[in-house]
C-alpha cells in the first residue's frame, strides 16, 4: 500500500534524508535565545543524514556526526571527547537505544561547553494509551526491520530495543543530581507525530487508521504537550562555572567545597 500522501498531509518527511520540521524548529529557537551560536562546534551522537539535513537547514554547519557503525563510529555512553570538547552536543531520537539512555544523556553533557539538546520519545498516559492501542511500540521492531534486521536496535545492532520514553522532570533530576554546581536553564517542547513509516510497514493497518483519525485532535493538544504529545525536546544549558555558581559554594584548587561563609549565614553560629 502506498502511503506517500499521507506522509504529505501530516508533513512527515517520506525519505530519511529528509530534514524534520520539528528539529529544524527547536534549533532555531535555541538560535534565538542564545543556547546555540552558527559558529559553534557541535557534536551529533547517534547522527545520521536527517541530523545532517536538519542542522544544515537551520544554518549549523560546523557539526561532526557520530554513530556506532557509521560514520565517525563512538558510544554515545562511553565518549572519547575532552570534558567540555564542543560547544553543544545533539541526540536526535538515539538515547532510547542506549543500555542507559541516562548515562548517555550525561555523557552529553560532560562534552558540551554550553549546551545540550535532545529530542526523544515522550512518557505520558496518551502514549501509554497508543502502546495499549498498538500504535506506539515498546520493542523498536520497525527500525530493525527498516534496515534489513543487521542494525537500527539496541545499542544498534539487530536486537530490538526498548523504547524508553523520557519526561521532562527525570531529565531535569539526572543533571542536577550528577552535577550540583549552579543552576541550569531547561526548556522543553512538544510535538505529535503519527509514527507513519513504522504504521505502515506492518500488515495489520488498524493501528494506522486509529492513528490518523485521532491525529488531528492530538495535535491540538500540542498546547499542553506534556499531557498529550508523544515527542519532547529538551534545551539544556549549563551553567558558566565558576561565575554562576550556587553561594553555598566555593573553589579550592580544581575541586568545589562547602562555602564556610555562607553556612554561617545560614545556619547561624554552630557550637562546636
Amino acid at each position: 500500500m502506498d502511503l506517500a500522501w499521507l506522509g504529505e498531509i501530516f508533513m512527515i518527511p517520506a525519505e530519511q534524508n529528509c530534514s524534520d520540521a520539528f528539529y529544524v524548529h527547536v534549533l532555531r529557537l535555541a538560535l534565538r535565545d542564545g543556547s546555540l551560536r552558527k559558529k559553534d562546534r557541535i557534536l551529533v551522537v547517534c547522527g545520521g543524514v536527517k541530523d545532517k539535513a536538519s542542522l544544515h537547514k537551520a544554518g549549523l554547519n560546523n557539526v561532526e556526526l557520530s554513530n556506532i557503525g557509521g560514520g565517525t563510529e563512538v558510544d554515545v555512553e562511553d565518549l572519547p571527547y575532552r570534558d567540555g570538547e564542543f560547544d553543544a552536543v545533539i541526540v536526535h531520537s538515539g538515547l532510547h537505544h542506549c543500555s542507559s539512555p541516562h548515562r548517555g544523556l550525561l555523557e552529553m553533557y560532560r562534552v558540551a561547553k554550553h549546551c545540550v539538546i535532545l529530542f526523544e520519545p515522550a512518557d505520558n498516559l496518551l502514549t501509554r494509551l497508543g502502546q495499549k492501542l498498538g500504535i506506539g511500540q515498546r520493542y523498536e521492531f520497525a527500525a530493525v526491520q527498516d534496515n534489513g534486521l543487521k542494525c537500527g536496535g539496541w545499542r544498534n545492532t539487530s536486537v530490538p530495543n526498548w523504547v524508553y520514553r523520557f519526561k521532562a522532570s527525570e531529565i531535569r533530576q539526572t543533571i542536577n543530581c550528577a552535577h550540583p554546581f549552579g543552576p541550569h536553564r531547561f526548556r522543553f517542547h512538544y510535538r505529535t507525530r503519527i509514527p507513519l513509516r513504522q504504521l505502515s510497514m506492518r500488515r495489520n493497518k488498524a493501528p494506522l487508521f486509529v492513528a490518523i483519525l485521532f491525529f488531528p485532535v492530538l495535535r491540538l493538544l500540542d498546547a499542553i504537550g506534556p499531557v498529550a504529545s508523544n515527542n519532547l525536546a529538551a534545551i539544556v544549558t549549563k551553567p558558566r562555572l565558576p561565575d554562576e555558581a550556587f553561594p553555598w559554594l566555593g573553589k579550592e584548587g580544581s575541586s568545589w567545597k562547602a562555602n564556610p561563609v555562607w553556612f554561617s549565614e545560614f545556619f547561624g553560629h554552630q557550637e562546636p
